[in-house]
C-alpha cells in the first residue's frame, strides 16, 4: 500500500503553533457545557478551525475531521483526525496535561501525526515507517513480563470505572488527556495506558506514535486487536482496551479483567 507524501514539519509547526496560541488564553477561559455534558472552550472551537483550514491549504483534497465541528470530504481520501484540544477539562482547571492533535489517516490506518503539550513543552511526531519522536529523541517502547509495586499503569476514568484493577500491582495514573496518556506509554513513562469508548479524533496522532515506538492496541476482554478504521466507522472504540507492547499487554490481560 502506498501513503500520500506528508510534509511531517509543516504538521509539526501547525501543532506547536496551535498549542502556544492556546496557552496564551488558557488562563480564566470560558467554557460551556456539550450534548455530552463534556466542556468546550472557545479555544476549542478557534483552535479547530485555525488547524483545518491550515491543513485545507496545503492537503485539499483531504478530507477533516474535527473534535467540534466535525466531518467534511469525501469517505474515499485521506482524512485528517482532529482533537483541537485533547484534554480541554485539564487546561479548564490549570492541569497541564492537555495538548493539540493532528493525525493523518489513510484506508483506515494511523499513518501520520503530530501533537504537542504547550505547558510541558512536548512535542511528538511520527510517521509510519520512520519511526516516533519526542522533542526529537527517537522513542522505543519497552516490554515488560512483571509489574513493580512502583511501576506506573495508565488508566482513563472511563476505563478504571470499566475494569477490575485492585489485584493489579503499580501505581495507577489518569492524567485527563487519552492522546497524552497513549504517547506516555510510547515513551515509557507509563509502562501501558487503558482507555475506553475513545474517537479517532483522541487517537490518530498519538497511535501513530505508539504503534512506530513498538506498541499494539488491544481489548481488554478478548485480545482483539483496536482499528483505526473501526473507530472512523463506528465513531469510537468497543469497549475497555489497551496500548503497550504486546508482551505488556499479556502481563496487563491476565491480571485485569472487565467488571
Amino acid at each position: 500500500m502506498s501513503y500520500p507524501e506528508i510534509d511531517i514539519e509543516y504538521i509539526k509547526q501547525i501543532v506547536k503553533e496551535a498549542g502556544d496560541a492556546a496557552i496564551q488564553r488558557a488562563d480564566g477561559v470560558s467554557f460551556e457545557l456539550k450534548a455530552d455534558s463534556s466542556l468546550v472552550t472557545a479555544i476549542d472551537k478557534d483552535t479547530e478551525l485555525d488547524v483545518r483550514a491550515r491543513l485545507e491549504q496545503r492537503y485539499p483534497g483531504f478530507a477533516f475531521q474535527g473534535e467540534e465541528f466535525g466531518r467534511v470530504g469525501g469517505d474515499d481520501v485521506p482524512l485528517w483526525a482532529v482533537d483541537p484540544i485533547d484534554g480541554t477539562t485539564n487546561m479548564v482547571f490549570g492541569i497541564p496535561f492537555w495538548c493539540v492533535s493532528v493525525g493523518l489517516i489513510v484506508e483506515g490506518i494511523p499513518v501520520a501525526g503530530a501533537l504537542y503539550m504547550p505547558r510541558t513543552n512536548e512535542l511528538y511526531w511520527a510517521v509510519k515507517g520512520q519511526g516516533a519522536f519526542r522533542n526529537g529523541e527517537r522513542l522505543q517502547a519497552v516490554d515488560r513480563t512483571e509489574f513493580a509495586a512502583e511501576d506506573t499503569l495508565g488508566f482513563t476514568s472511563g476505563a478504571i470505572k470499566a475494569l477490575d484493577v485492585n489485584d493489579l500491582p503499580g501505581r495507577i495514573r489518569c492524567l485527563g488527556s487519552i492522546a497524552a496518556e497513549v504517547v506516555y506509554a510510547a515513551r515509557g513513562a507509563l509502562c501501558c495506558h487503558s482507555g475506553c469508548f475513545e474517537g479517532a479524533n483522541d487517537l490518530a496522532a498519538a497511535m501513530c506514535v505508539a504503534t512506530e515506538a513498538g506498541c499494539v492496541a488491544q481489548y481488554i476482554a478478548d485480545g482483539a486487536p483496536v482499528l483505526m478504521a473501526d473507530m472512523v466507522r463506528e465513531g469510537k472504540t468497543r469497549a475497555a482496551f489497551a496500548v503497550g507492547t504486546p508482551t505488556t499487554l499479556a502481563l496487563l490481560r491476565s491480571m485485569v479483567k472487565p467488571r
